[in-house]
C-alpha cells in the first residue's frame, strides 16, 4: 500500500512506523512500519489482512483520505563504518526492517538477509534488496513446511550464519515476538550488538496509556515510545529456541 502524505510528515527513520485511523467506528489506530520510501512525500505500507482494521484499509478506494500520525517511535541505528551486518526477519516482519535493509544496501559493508515464513506462498524476501553475484549482498531463505529454502525456522538460519559472523558486526531483528526473542539470544550469546523491532498492540502511539510495556532491565518501557526498536541487551528475553 503506498500513501501520500504531502511534506508536512518528518522523513520517517528505519524502523519507525505511523498510526492510520483504519475506519469510523474503530476505536484503535493501526500502526504500520514504514516499508519504504519511493518518493518524497510518498510511504510505503506492508498491510497484512487480519482483522476487521486491515480488511477495512484494503477496501479504501484509491485516493481515500485517512487520518494518519507520525512517524513514531524509536528506529533502528546504523552499524559503525566497516561492520557487516545481518537481518532477520520472519513472515510480515519484512516490513519493519525492508527500509533499513534498503539503507544498508547502500553501503560498501556486507550485508546478510535470513528470512522465514510458514511456507512458500508468505515469503516476502523478493521485497528486499537482491543478492549481487559479488556475494556483499546475501539472502537465504526458510520455511517451516520447508517448501523454499531451508526446511525448518529462520533462527536455524541464524545458527549457521552466525558461525561465520565477525565479532563487529550487527544484528537486526523483526517479527513475531518467539523468533526475535530466540534471534536476540543467538546474537547476544555470540557477543554481537543486536537491535531487535517489538510487536505488540499500540492503542496510542505516543507512550500515554502505556498499554504496550515491554519488561527490560530497567523496569518495564512502552513499545510505541521507547521502542518499537530495542538494544537486545537491554531487554528480559526469554527466547532461547530455534524454534
Amino acid at each position: 500500500m503506498a500513501c501520500s502524505v504531502g511534506d508536512d510528515l518528518d522523513p520517517p527513520e528505519p524502523g519507525q512506523f505511523v498510526h492510520l485511523d483504519a475506519l469510523a467506528g474503530l476505536a484503535l489506530r493501526r500502526p504500520f512500519s514504514v516499508a519504504g520510501i519511493p518518493a518524497t512525500g510518498l510511504l510505503e505500507l506492508l498491510i497484512e489482512l487480519v482483522g476487521e482494521g486491515t480488511q477495512a484499509l484494503s477496501a479504501l478506494p484509491i485516493g481515500t483520505t485517512v487520518s494518519i500520525l507520525g512517524p513514531l517511535g524509536r528506529g533502528f541505528t546504523m552499524p559503525p563504518s566497516g561492520a557487516p551486518a545481518v537481518i532477520v526477519a520472519g513472515g510480515a516482519g519484512v516490513a519493519g526492517v525492508r527500509l533499513l535493509a534498503q539503507r544498508l544496501a547502500q553501503r560498501p559493508e556486507p550485508l546478510t538477509m535470513l528470512v522465514g515464513a510458514r511456507d512458500r506462498d508468505h515469503l516476502l524476501h523478493r521485497l528486499l534488496p537482491e543478492a549481487t553475484p559479488d556475494g556483499r549482498l546475501k539472502q537465504q531463505v526458510a520455511t517451516d513446511d520447508g517448501s523454499a529454502g531451508l526446511p525448518g525456522t529462520v533462527c536455524e538460519l541464524l545458527v549457521r550464519e552466525l558461525g561465520n559472523t565477525p565479532d563487529e558486526a550487527v544484528v537486526y531483528c523483526c517479527g513475531p515476538r518467539a523468533m526475535t526473542e530466540a534471534a536476540g539470544v543467538l546474537a547476544l550469546e555470540r557477543g554481537l550488538h543486536c537491535e531487535v523491532s517489538l510487536e505488540e498492540i499500540m492503542a496510542c502511539g505516543t507512550g500515554a496509556c502505556r498499554g504496550c510495556v515491554v519488561k527490560t532491565r530497567d523496569g518495564y518501557k512502552t513499545v510505541c515510545s521507547d521502542g518499537p526498536v530495542f538494544d537486545a541487551s537491554t531487554l528480559v528475553l526469554e527466547g532461547v529456541a530455534c524454534a
